[in-house]
C-alpha cells in the first residue's frame, strides 16, 4: 500500500470523482460512513452520546455528515463548528442537513468551555491531512480540554495539530486522539514513534478511492499490508526436502549469552529453513545441543568467547551474525576475518547482521566496504545511533537512513513500533504488524533467524526483508491471543510463527491435499 503525500490524496480524491461520476458530498458521505460503522462496533447497539468538533473545511464537512448519521442511527449527538468567515460549500451543505433535522450546532472558538458528558466519544474533525502549518498557541486552551478529560477522542483522518508529512515544533498545540481513522492509505506521520502518543491506534478505511488511478500514482513510501506481503509468498512443492529450503549459518554468542544463538537458530527453522548450524563458543555446546536439538552445532576453540570463525562457509545458504557476541578485541577481529572471507568471494553472501555485529561495525565504518551488498542490518535504536549519528526527529533519522542505505547499498531494518525497512534504493516500507509486548529480550534475535531462514530458501534479500519483518510482527500478534502482552516473551513469538503463517498463507494446496 501507497503512502501519499497529502498533494497527492487530493489528486485521487479528484481524478476518482470524475471517472465514477460522483460528487464531492458523495465522497464526504462515503468518509462518514466508514467512519459511523467502526464507531458502531465500538458503541454497540444502545444510544451512546458523541461530542463531534467540527472545523471549517472538509474535515470538519466529514465531522457534520458523521454527526446526521449518529443521529438518524438513533445516538445523542452534540456538534461544534468553529466560528470562521468562509466554509467550504460542502460544509455549507453538511450544515444545513443538521438544520433540517432540528440538530443544534454549537459554534466553537478559542475560548469556548466545551461540555464533555461523562463516557461520551469525542470526534475530532477540526483538521486534517490538509493543514499545512502549526496551529497557533491560541489552540492550547481548547486541546487542553480534550487532553484532561477521560473522554476517548477519535480523529477522523489525522489528529488536528499534525501534519501529515512534515515535523512539528515540540511545543505545537496536538490534539491526542485514542484512534485514528485514515481514509485511503495512511498519513506518514502516523507511522512514525514520534507522534505515537498523539495517533493512538490508527485503521485505514477505505472510501472507495479508485485503485487504477492510485496505482499510477508514484511514491517510495510503502505500507506493508498482508495482501500485498501473501503475493511475495512462494508455494511449497511436494518433492521439496531440507536442502531445498536452505542452510542457515547463526554466529554469536558469549559466556551468559548463548540463549540468543538458541533463540535465532529456532527461529529460522521454524521459518522454514531446512538445517541451521549455530556456532558458539564452547561453553554453549551443552546447552545448544538440549536446548534446541534440532540445531547442528559447531563450537570455538575459546570457551568464553567467539574468537575465530570458519572460512569454509560455503556449504551454507545464508547467515546471521552479532546476537549475544560481545565486542572482546578477539571477537572483533574474527568479525574481521569473517567479513573479509566474504569480500574474498567476491561479495557473495546473504547476511543479517544484528547486536553486536553493528556495534562493532560502528567502531570501524571502513568495515562496510567488506560487507555482501544488499545485506540486511537489524538495528535497535541505540544501535541505529552508533551507525549513522544522532537525528532531531523522525523525519530526520528516516532521511538519514535513506542516504546510508543508497550510500552502502544495504538494507536496514529500523526495528520498533512500525519497524521501517529502507532499501538500497531508499525505498521504505513500513511495517503494519507487531504490538507493544514485542518489546522483550530476544525479540531481535527472533527476528534475525526469521530474516536469514528466508534468505536461505531463495528469496531475495529485499523480499526477505519485507516477508520477514511483517512474519514476525504477525506471530506476536497471533501470540497476543493466549498471552497478555505483558507476558509476551521471544519463546511465545517463535511458537506462533506457525499460526503466522497460517494467516498469511491461509489454504496451502499441500495441506489441503493431506486432509
Amino acid at each position: 500500500m501507497k503512502i501519499l503525500s497529502p498533494a497527492m490524496i487530493r489528486q485521487l480524491e479528484k481524478e476518482t470523482m470524475v471517472r465514477q461520476g460522483i460528487s464531492s458530498l458523495a465522497l464526504m458521505e462515503r468518509a462518514a460512513r466508514a467512519v459511523l460503522g467502526e464507531l458502531q462496533q465500538l458503541a454497540g447497539e444502545c444510544c451512546h452520546q458523541f461530542v463531534v468538533l467540527c472545523g471549517f473545511g472538509n474535515n470538519g464537512g466529514d465531522g457534520l455528515a458523521l454527526a446526521r448519521l449518529l443521529h438518524l442511527s438513533g445516538h445523542d449527538v452534540k456538534p461544534y463548528l468553529l466560528v470562521n468567515g468562509r466554509y467550504s460549500d460542502e460544509n455549507l451543505v453538511q450544515q444545513e442537513s443538521l438544520r433540517r433535522l432540528n440538530i443544534t450546532i454549537e459554534p466553537l472558538e478559542m475560548t469556548t468551555a466545551l461540555t464533555l458528558p461523562p463516557g461520551a466519544f469525542i470526534i475530532d474533525a477540526l483538521f486534517g491531512h490538509g493543514l499545512s502549518r502549526p496551529l497557533e498557541s491560541a489552540w492550547k486552551g481548547i486541546i487542553q480540554q480534550l487532553d484532561v478529560s477521560p473522554n476517548p477522542v477519535f480523529a477522523i483522518d489525522v489528529p488536528s495539530g499534525l501534519l501529515a508529512d512534515a515535523p512539528l515544533p515540540t511545543d505545537a498545540p496536538i490534539v491526542r486522539a485514542t484512534y485514528t481513522y485514515t481514509f485511503a492509505c495512511p498519513k506518514l506521520t502516523l507511522t512514525f514513534p514520534d507522534y505515537a502518543p498523539y495517533t493512538g491506534q490508527f485503521s485505514v478505511l477505505d472510501i472507495g478511492l479508485d485503485k487504477d488511478i492510485h496505482a499510477t500514482l508514484s511514491s517510495d513510501l510503502f505500507y506493508m499490508d498482508k495482501q500485498d506481503i501473501a503475493k511475495l509468498v512462494k508455494p511449497l512443492t511436494k518433492f521439496s526436502h531440507k536442502g531445498t529450503f536452505g542452510h542457515v549459518w547463526v554466529g554469536g554468542g558469549r559466556l551468559g549469552s548463548i540463549g540468543a544463538v538458541v533463540l535465532a537458530s529456532k527461529a529460522a527453522l521454524k521459518t522454514g529453513c531446512g538445517l541451521v548450524t549455530a556456532y558458539i563458543p564452547s561453553c554453549g555446546y551443552q546447552i545448544m545441543q538440549t536446548a534446541f536439538p534440532e540445531a547442528l552445532t559447531a563450537v570455538d576453540p575459546s570457551s568464553d568467547i567467539i574468537s575465530t570463525f570458519p572460512n569454509d562457509l560455503g556449504r551454507y545458504s545464508a547467515f546471521c551474525v552479532g546476537m549475544g557476541m560481545g565486542t572482546d578485541p578477539q571477537t572483533r577481529e574474527a568479525f574481521f576475518q569473517l567479513l573479509h572471507t566474504f569480500h574474498s568471494a567476491g561479495g557473495h553472501g546473504r547476511l543479517v547482521l544484528d547486536a553486536d555485529a553493528l556495534n562493532i561495525l560502528s567502531l570501524h565504518p571502513e568495515w562496510h566496504d567488506l560487507l555482501p551488498p544488499e545485506s540486511i542490518l537489524t538495528p535497535h535504536p541505540k544501535e541505529l545511533q552508533r551507525l549513522i549519528g544522532s537525528w532531531s526527529n523522525d523525519f530526520d533519522k528516516l532521511e538519514k537512513v535513506r542516504s546510508w542505505c543508497r550510500h552502502r547499498r544495504q538494507i536496514i531494518v529500523i526495528k520498533g513500533a512500525n519497524t521501517a525497512i529502507v532499501m538500497p534504493d531508499g525505498t521504505v516500507h513500513i511495517n503494519s504488524t507487531g504490538n507493544t509486548g514485542m518489546a522483550t529480550a530476544g525479540s531481535g534475535d527472533v527476528l534475525s533467524g526469521i530474516l536469514a531462514s528466508l534468505l536461505a530458501q531463495g528469496y531475495e534479500p529485499k523480499t526477505a526483508a519485507l516477508i520477514g519483518v511483517y512474519l514476525h510482527g504477525l506471530s506476536g500478534d497471533c501470540a497476543v491471543g493466549t498471552v497478555h502482552e505483558k507476558s509476551l516473551i521471544a519463546s511465545d513469538i517463535i511458537d506462533h510463527i506457525s499460526v503466522a503463517w497460517h494467516h498469511l498463507t491461509p489454504g496451502d494446496h499441500l495441506r489441503k491435499n493431506r486432509i
